[in-house]
């Protein structure tokens, strides 16, 4: 079934690792793989506008996932380790996706979800190229198997911010990541997505 969502903002926040902490948490055959020369794990916060799954309407909702980079079958791709969702999401658990519910708070210099450990605030810059992390199409998690998805998406403006005050990413950190140095931050606005669900089970 076709998935297209609106994008009102999209934050992403990464930190470099090193190879292994990608490797503890990587399935079997899935490899370590470099994002624009370095290994990186990633908190990505999206504020949707609603959208379509099929002939239905899903309803604005607010999204957060904890990933990182891996190679599968020679190909770049994201790897899904968590996905926190706000009430308007909860519906896709029906459809197979691993989300768990939570408070989600999103602004312009700020991303805020207590129960991830997450606390975001950010400084705005120029207009930024955010290389491949703007650019990855398969997308991978696990639910009962590892699933593959691909992403499509439209045109966004990029700028680029900088960490301002402290930051939190307790979630990475459980993970085994080192995230404990400044994130590089890139935002985009208005964009869409889309994809096809991959089949339960």
């Amino acid at each position: 079934m076709r998935l297209r969502l609106t994008v009102r903002q999209l934050v992403v926040a990464s930190w470099p690792v090193v190879p292994e902490a990608v490797s503890r948490v990587a399935p079997a055959g899935l490899a370590p793989a470099r994002v624009d020369g370095d290994f990186l794990a990633s908190l990505v916060a999206l504020r949707f506008g609603g959208g379509r799954l099929g002939p239905l309407p899903v309803p604005p909702f607010s999204q957060l996932n904890l990933r990182t980079y891996v190679e599968a079958d020679g190909e770049p791709a994201v790897l899904f380790l968590r996905s926190y969702v706000t009430p308007g999401g909860l519906p896709g658990i029906l459809l197979g996706a691993p989300f768990r519910p939570a408070r989600i708070r999103m602004r312009e210099d700020a991303v805020r979800a207590p129960a991830a450990g997450v606390s975001l605030t950010l400084r705005l810059g120029a207009q930024t190229d955010p290389g491949d992390l703007g650019r990855h199409e398969l997308g991978l998690y696990e639910a009962a198997g590892l699933k593959r998805f691909r992403i499509e998406r439209g045109p966004a403006d990029w700028r680029a911010a900088t960490p301002a005050g402290e930051q939190r990413a307790d979630g990475l950190l459980a993970l085994g990541f080192d995230v404990t140095g400044p994130p590089r931050i890139a935002v985009a606005g208005e964009t869409w997505f889309e994809t096809d669900v991959p089949p339960r089970g």
